[in-house]
C-alpha cells in the first residue's frame, strides 16, 4: 500500500518553484525544448515528440523529453587462489544486465537483475536475483521519494557501486556489518548545492547481508545517513564527511544462532560463527572521502551492538553481542588524471593511448565480541555471556589498469590474519596471502 500512496502525494502536490538543479536530467531537457525553433522545430501548441534510438555511450530509447530508457550491463570475472585452502579458481563473479530512465519530469526508475545466482546450502533462504528495481519521484527536488528494492543508506564502501570500487573486493565491515539491499522507501536530497546530502527510510527487514545461510538477520530496520562538505569555503571541493545509523528489531523465531557473523575475504571460512540474539540491532558509522588530483584517500567507522534478551541460563538476558570494523585506504593515478569513480580516462587504451594505471592499499579490521559480561571466562558458546573475541585483520594492494570507460583490469594481493588462532583456516594460525585478477566489463 505504500508505494500507491506514495506516488499519489507526489503527483498530486504542487511541486515547489524552485528550478531544477543545474546539470540533471530535468534540466537538461528543459534547456532542449527553451531552444530557437531554428535549432529545435516544433509543431504549433505541442512539444516535439521524436523516437529515436542512439548507443553514445549505452542502448538508449527515447521519445522526445517524455520517456527515456537506458540498457546496463556488468561482467565480472575472476581467477584466484589463496594459500589458505582451496577456491575455485575461477568465478563470474556478477553477471547482471538491467534498464534505467525516466518518465516524464518527475518519474525515474531502475530494474537489475543477477543473471547467475549462487546456489545455496539446503533450507537456506532463496536468493533474489533481482538486485535494485525502484522508482524515484523527483517532484521536489531536496525531497525526492524512492520506492522498491534498493540499498539501505549506510555505509560508505557498502553504498560505492560494484562497478566504481577501488578492489576487487569491498571492506570486510561493508560486506558483513552494513544492511546491504531490502524493499522500502526513502526520502533524500541534497542542498548548498551538494554541500549537504541526506537519506532516511524504513526498510521491511535489516538487509540482504544480514542473513545468514538460513535465518533472517532482522526486520522492520529504519535507516538515516548524512554527509557534508566542510570545508568547500577553503577550496577543498571534494573533501566530504559522513554518518550512517540503523536500528533494528530482531526476533529469535528461527531457534538457530542468528546474530552477524564474520568471514575471511576470499575463501570465506568463518572465523566468527553467529550467536543467539534478540531484541534491536543498532548500527553506527562515520566516513570521510577526500581526492586531490589523481589521489584520493577514504577511512570508515562501523559499530554495531545486538541485544541477547532471554538467551541466557533460565531465559536470562545476556550483555550485547558487539562488532566492529574499521579501514583505512588510498589510491594514486599514476597516468595522472583526476580521481573519480568511475575514473574518465584521458587516452583510452583501444583508441592509441595507454589507458589509466592506478596503484591502490588498504588495510582493515573486523572484530566480535561482547560488550560487558560477567565473571566468567570468556568463551566460543553462541550463548556465552562472555563472548570470546576474535577478528580479521587484511592488507590488500593492488593495480588497476582502466583501458576505456568499459573494460577495467585488476590485479589484488590481500593478506589475512585471523586473531583467534583455533578460527583460522591455517593450522598455526599465521597470515596467509590470496591473489584475485579480475576482468570487468561495463556497459
Amino acid at each position: 500500500m505504500i508505494v500507491p500512496l506514495l506516488l499519489a502525494i507526489a503527483l498530486c502536490v504542487d511541486p515547489p518553484g524552485d528550478e531544477p538543479a543545474a546539470g540533471s536530467q530535468a534540466d537538461a531537457g528543459a534547456s532542449v525544448a527553451a531552444q530557437p525553433a531554428q535549432a529545435q522545430p516544433a509543431p504549433a501548441g505541442g512539444a516535439v515528440r521524436r523516437l529515436r534510438v542512439d548507443w553514445k555511450e549505452r542502448p538508449s530509447i527515447r521519445y522526445g523529453s517524455v520517456f527515456r530508457l537506458d540498457v546496463e550491463a556488468m561482467f565480472q570475472e575472476d581467477t584466484r587462489d589463496s594459500s589458505a585452502g582451496s577456491v575455485d579458481t575461477f568465478n563470474l563473479h556478477r553477471n547482471r544486465v538491467g534498464v534505467s530512465g525516466r518518465v516524464g519530469k518527475y518519474i525515474e526508475f531502475g530494474v537489475e537483475r543477477e543473471l547467475t545466482v549462487k546456489a545455496t546450502a539446503p533450507g537456506a533462504l532463496p536468493k533474489s536475483p533481482w538486485t535494485d528495481v525502484f522508482v524515484n519521484v523527483t517532484w521536489w527536488k531536496n525531497a525526492q521519494i524512492e520506492v522498491g528494492k534498493f540499498k539501505v543508506p549506510f555505509g560508505l564502501d557498502q553504498l560505492t557501486g560494484a562497478s566504481r570500487g577501488d578492489y576487487v573486493y569491498r571492506s570486510l565491515g561493508a560486506t558483513y556489518l552494513a544492511p546491504g539491499r531490502d524493499h522500502g522507501a526513502m526520502v533524500h536530497g541534497r542542498f548548498f548545492r551538494r554541500g549537504l546530502s541526506y537519506w532516511a527510510g524504513a526498510f521491511a527487514h535489516d538487509g540482504e547481508n544480514a542473513r545468514s545461510t538460513k535465518v533472517q538477520g532482522g526486520d522492520e530496520t529504519v535507516a538515516a545517513r548524512v554527509t557534508g562538505r566542510p570545508l568547500r569555503r577553503l577550496g577543498l571541493e571534494n573533501f566530504e564527511v559522513g554518518t550512517s545509523a540503523a536500528v533494528s528489531a530482531i526476533s529469535d523465531d528461527s531457534f538457530e544462532p542468528n546474530g552477524l557473523r564474520g568471514r575471511t575475504v576470499m575463501i570465506e571460512a568463518t572465523f566468527f560463527p553467529s550467536v543467539y540474539v534478540k531484541g534491536q540491532r543498532r548500527r553506527w558509522e562515520a566516513d570521510l572521502d577526500w581526492n586531490a588530483g589523481p589521489a584520493s584517500a577514504r577511512a570508515e567507522y562501523t559499530w554495531v551492538r545486538d541485544s541477547r534478551l532471554s538467551q541466557g541460563m533460565g531465559d536470562g538476558n545476556l550483555p550485547d553481542a558487539r562488532a566492529r570494523s574499521w579501514y583505512v585506504s588510498g589510491t594514486w593515478l599514476l597516468t595522472g588524471e583526476p580521481k573519480t569513480r568511475p575514473v574518465v580516462v584521458a587516452r583510452p587504451f583501444l583508441r592509441g593511448g595507454v589507458g589509466a594505471v592506478e596503484v591502490v592499499g588498504r588495510y582493515e579490521r573486523l572484530w566480535f565480541d561482547s560488550a560487558g559480561g560477567g565473571g566468567d571466562l570468556p568463551s566460543r558458546s553462541p550463548r556465552a555471556e562472555t563472548i570470546l573475541a576474535s577478528g580479521n585483520r587484511v592488507v590488500t594492494v593492488g593495480i588497476n589498469w582502466i583501458l576505456d570507460r568499459r573494460i577495467t583490469l585488476q590485479l589484488n594481493g590481500i593478506r589475512e590474519q585471523v586473531e583467534d588462532p583455533a578460527r583460522s583456516p591455517v593450522s598455526s594460525g599465521a597470515a596467509f596471502w590470496s591473489r584475485s585478477f579480475r576482468v570487468q566489463f561495463s556497459l
